[in-house]
């Protein structure tokens, strides 16, 4: 089974819970908002696996851009000159979607980044992928989850998984691997049976049987980006449930190498090993939350 793989794959790097920041260590930092790094004993484990991530597939995995004039605020695609482009600013006026996005590498079509992607929930998985994959996310769970926190100025109370579209029969491949690293409380979401325009965004597309009480803030996950509606469809329907802020965090952010400006923004990644500790939601360095003050 995949959930056999998945743990198969915790055990060939020593993934356990509280082992990379996914246990107290982290959950204690996330619930309170604190962005101080993981506990000690859980920090040597983070470079450790940080260190085997780049060895293995630093050469092919590559830190988007992310820069104002440069590239989308939302999806890191190339937009010279523009805040956003034209879908995602579109897609801001249909909904309240995602207020914050981060992009952990870019898959690139016909390239090893993009067969990563596929073959990690393939049937069965290509073993050496899914090990890649649940590296990238172990590590940047354990390194960036808490950034969201700092930018939304309030802790991660929930986390949830973007399901397939339509729905499909069992767990989604991405929240096995995340399932024992995500901070604090998940939220189940459910897809339609049936969905014409998969891609686009679609409030009815998903689901949430929960409420969440107000202020809530949840990290939604995902392991593709294509276009989008995909995700922010699954954003729309935590809102309904009474989410205040979702911070959507994506493992890969779908490229072609020769559409349109993508040539140019690859081409400032080309010959950068991957790094670990880029913040993904920042595309540089990790926000600092701002000193409490002293009381009186």
């Amino acid at each position: 089974t995949f959930q056999a793989h998945v743990r198969r794959s915790y055990r060939d790097h020593g993934l356990q819970a509280g082992s990379v920041g996914a246990g107290p260590d982290t959950r204690g930092v996330i619930s309170t908002g604190e962005p101080a790094p993981p506990g000690p004993a859980a920090a040597p484990a983070v470079e450790r696996l940080s260190g085997v991530l780049a060895a293995r597939a630093g050469d092919y995995l590559a830190n988007p851009v992310r820069q104002a004039g440069l590239t989308c605020a939302t999806c890191a695609t190339p937009a010279p000159g523009y805040e956003r482009c034209l879908r995602c600013a579109g897609d801001l006026r249909r909904g309240p979607v995602a207020d914050a996005t981060a992009f952990l590498t870019y898959a690139i079509a016909g390239q090893p980044s993009g067969y990563l992607m596929r073959g990690y929930k393939a049937d069965p998985p290509v073993t050496a992928h899914l090990q890649v994959v649940t590296l990238l996310l172990a590590v940047s769970l354990a390194r960036h989850a808490r950034c969201a926190a700092v930018l939304a100025g309030r802790p991660v109370t929930h986390w949830a998984v973007v399901p397939s579209l339509p729905a499909r029969p069992g767990p989604h491949p991405l929240r096995e691997v995340v399932a024992r690293l995500a901070p604090r409380h998940e939220i189940p979401l459910a897809a339609a049976g049936r969905a014409r325009y998969p891609r686009d965004l679609r409030p009815g597309h998903f689901s949430c049987a929960a409420r969440l009480r107000p202020g809530a803030h949840v990290l939604l996950i995902d392991d593709t980006w294509t276009m989008g509606g995909h995700a922010q469809s699954a954003a729309l329907a935590l809102r309904a449930a009474g989410a205040g802020r979702i911070s959507l965090l994506v493992a890969a952010r779908w490229l072609k190498a020769d559409f349109g400006d993508n040539p140019a923004i690859l081409r400032r990644s080309a010959g950068r090993r991957f790094d670990p500790a880029t913040c993904p939601w920042t595309g540089s360095g990790c926000p600092q939350a701002a000193p409490r003050e002293r009381s009186a």
